[in-house]
């Protein structure tokens, strides 16, 4: 199978980066016409397209940072102004995506003229309608109603565009993602839009439309496009190890319906999340206490930046299979009272999500038994955990194994392969029971939910809930589904937040529902150093912060540089 090479840089026509670009003659000395007569330039140049839009997907895991389910270590600080509510109108959340936005018209504006067959037209359109999609979902999830740039602008254009409605802009992207399945084919080589990435993308888009607008309709459209792409029959669910733990089984994944596939050739760990989950501690250079080096040896170095943690917070919606067969919130379960130390009391008969995304007290991680405990040889010294590592290790007790390759050592220079899933059917699922329950449908919901909790969590019950414990239980379900993918949880928050007050009305930013789990303290446990007991605490982030979420936050304020260059720009409500 043919892979796309998304590691040339972009030149001066921004010639792609698949080996069939020809290298007659120097790259900065081709033409328009020279691209665009030529289906090898002409599909180079929309793989870089790919590479500058499709990567915003995988650096979106980060926005999982805003919730109570990451903390920020205090050597990290990743969106902690926006965590506690200290940004302004003056803070730039990425509005300006011109420069994207006009590469794929320029692709959609010369592609009608190329003398390609009608397969290699039709496929590179197709790409570059999903790709202009994508661009302006990932702006209207941050921002609302964005301006919409339909044509490729010339020097003469007025460049002076107003912001489009929230409803024009959620249109025109679920509009191009139609365009996109029209003409897409539902194969492609690894990493390139098929007719079941649109649909799935079509499904992540209209249920974020239809809580936002409050309209039925969109959650219909989700239930469409889900049903094309499940008649496909090209995906089927995978072991979550699979889709995570290791790049190999990863990249072949048959659940995976468009990934991010970042080579070796031009990738090492620091340019994955990989660096920044991984603690930092060594017997030597004085990165632990001589109690833990004595008490927990490490028998490698482990070399990462562990800038975020998991929490106690996330840990929590992990279920655990108690003694009677029924699932259960580990303090619920008959283990909680009767188990011997830590480890059985609240960690065993957990859902199998757990093994594969969160490393605990006294668990294998690459080479070396860690333990997260008082004086743990990964446990941060900072009070309350008062661990052993006095380098960069968990402050929470739990270290992310969720999308951690540990075949080889970390080391931030190395070269590595890595591959981020951007679309996969496990989401798709979710999202389908998502549109079921809004519309009224709870038997669609509970089928679609227990795939996932079967196949990924490896429970033989399966999910019999109602009414308001159904959709208790679905968004559990999705929290431990979807962690680091795409930033789910907090757009997930934001969405469910404005299903709540009905969707997205005026004064919203001052009266509009405030979301618990972007607020407070997050928790962490703090286990004793034999083993045996443990206690759970209450922690603010840096600073000694607490998360802040207030209603105008349901969208990012417009940066006040980009409202003074265009008069017609409006802000949001709320950062005036």
């Amino acid at each position: 199978m043919k892979r796309i090479y998304l590691y040339i840089p972009l030149l001066a026509l921004a010639l792609g980066s698949c080996n069939k670009v020809m290298d007659t003659k120097p790259l900065d000395t081709y033409t328009a016409s020279d691209v665009w007569g030529s289906y090898s330039l002409a599909e180079g140049y929309i793989f870089n397209c790919y590479a500058n839009v499709v990567g915003s997907f995988m650096t979106r895991w980060s926005d999982d940072i805003l919730t109570k389910d990451m903390l920020n270590e205090p050597w990290g600080g990743s969106f902690e102004s926006e965590k506690t509510g200290q940004i302004d109108k003056y803070t730039d959340e990425g509005w300006d995506n011109f420069a994207n936005i006009r590469a794929v018209n320029l692709a959609l504006l010369n592609l009608r003229t190329t003398s390609f067959t009608a397969i290699e037209k039709n496929t590179l359109t197709g790409e570059a309608y999903f790709l202009r999609s994508a661009i302006y979902f990932l702006e209207a999830e941050r921002f609302g109603g964005v301006q919409l740039v339909r044509n490729v602008l010339s020097p003469d254009s007025n460049f002076a565009i107003a912001r489009s409605s929230l409803k024009d802009t959620y249109d025109f992207i679920l509009s191009d993602l139609d365009s996109a399945a029209a003409l897409l084919p539902t194969t492609n080589d690894r990493g390139r839009a098929t007719t079941g990435a649109a649909y799935a993308l079509k499904m992540r888009v209209a249920l974020q439309a239809g809580a936002f607008l409050n309209d039925d309709s969109y959650y219909q459209q989700v239930i469409q496009a889900g049903n094309k792409l499940f008649a496909e029959g090209q995906y089927s669910l995978d072991s979550y190890t699979n889709l995570f733990n290791e790049y190999s089984t990863a990249v072949t994944s048959a659940e995976n319906i468009m990934v991010f596939d970042k080579l070796s050739t031009n990738t090492s760990y620091q340019n994955t999340p990989m660096q920044s989950l991984v603690p930092n501690s060594a017997e030597t250079g004085g990165k632990l206490t001589p109690t833990a080096a004595a008490l927990f040896p490490l028998a490698e170095t482990f070399e990462g930046w562990q800038n975020f943690s998991p929490t106690q917070d996330l840990v929590d919606d992990y279920l655990v299979t108690d003694a009677d067969g029924a699932e259960k919130t580990w303090d619920q379960t008959t283990y909680a009272k009767t188990g011997g130390n830590a480890n059985t009391m609240m960690y065993q008969h957990r859902d199998l999500r757990f093994y594969a995304s969160i490393a605990y007290d006294s668990t294998r991680y690459y080479g070396n038994t860690i333990y997260t405990r008082t004086s743990g040889n990964v446990s941060n010294v900072n009070s309350p955990i008062a661990g052993g590592c006095l380098s960069e290790g968990t402050s929470t007790a739990y270290i992310f194994r969720k999308y951690i390759y540990q075949d080889n050592k970390l080391w931030y220079s190395d070269p590595v392969n890595f591959c981020y899933s951007v679309l996969r059917l496990g989401e798709a699922y979710l999202n389908y029971a998502e549109a079921s329950i809004l519309l009224g449908d709870e038997a669609t919901a509970r089928a679609y939910i227990t795939k996932t909790y079967q196949a990924h969590g490896g429970f033989t019950n399966t999910i019999t809930a109602t009414g308001t414990d159904l959709w208790t239980a679905y968004k559990r379900e999705r929290n431990v589904e979807m962690i680091l993918e795409n930033g789910d949880r907090y757009w997930s928050l934001l969405r469910w937040g404005v299903q709540t007050m009905g969707g997205l009305k005026t004064g919203y930013e001052n009266s509009g529902y405030v979301i618990p789990e972007l607020n407070g303290p997050i928790h962490g446990v703090a286990i004793t150093i034999d083993g045996r007991g443990y206690t759970l605490f209450s922690k603010n982030e840096l600073n000694n912060l607490p998360l802040l979420f207030t209603p105008k936050r349901y969208f990012f304020p417009v940066p006040y540089a980009q409202i003074q260059a265009n008069p017609l720009l409006t802000q949001n409500p709320g950062w005036n």
